[in-house]
C-alpha cells in the first residue's frame, strides 16, 4: 500500500470521526466504534475491496455533512437502507447489520454516556 493511499484512508477515518462530534453523544459513541472496528478489520485487506470500502465510507462522510449542516438536529439523521440493497449483501454483511440492529434495541443501552454541559 501507497504511503499516498495510506494518507487518504488516514484523512477520510479523522474526517469521520469529526463529523462524529456533531452527534447525539450515544450515536457518536456507537458510531466511532463502528467506524475504528470498520477500519482496523479492513487495514490488511485484499486490494480489490479497497475502492469499493472508500467509495462507501466517503458516501457516508458526505451524507452525515449535509444532514449534520441542516438547521437543527431534530431531523433525521441518518437514512433508510433500501430492501434491495439487502439482497446485495454477504451473508456476513447481514448478520453485522442484524447485530447492529440488536444492539439499539437493547433496553439499557451498553454506553450511558452523558454529554459535559458548561
Amino acid at each position: 500500500m501507497s504511503l499516498k493511499h495510506t494518507s487518504k484512508v488516514r484523512q477520510l477515518y479523522k474526517v469521520i470521526l469529526r463529523l462524529h462530534e456533531g452527534l447525539p453523544i450515544d450515536l457518536k459513541t456507537v458510531g466511532d466504534q463502528y467506524v475504528k472496528s470498520e477500519f482496523r478489520a479492513h487495514k490488511n485487506c485484499a486490494p480489490e475491496f479497497v475502492p469499493e470500502f472508500m467509495s462507501q465510507w466517503q458516501t457516508y462522510a458526505k451524507t452525515l455533512q449535509a444532514q449534520l449542516q441542516q438547521e437543527s438536529l431534530h431531523s433525521k439523521v441518518g437514512s433508510s437502507l433500501p430492501v434491495d440493497a439487502l439482497e446485495e449483501f454477504s451473508e456476513d454483511q447481514i448478520l453485522q447489520l442484524h447485530e447492529l440492529l440488536k444492539e439499539t434495541q437493547k433496553p439499557n443501552p451498553q454506553f450511558d454516556v452523558k454529554k459535559e454541559t458548561d
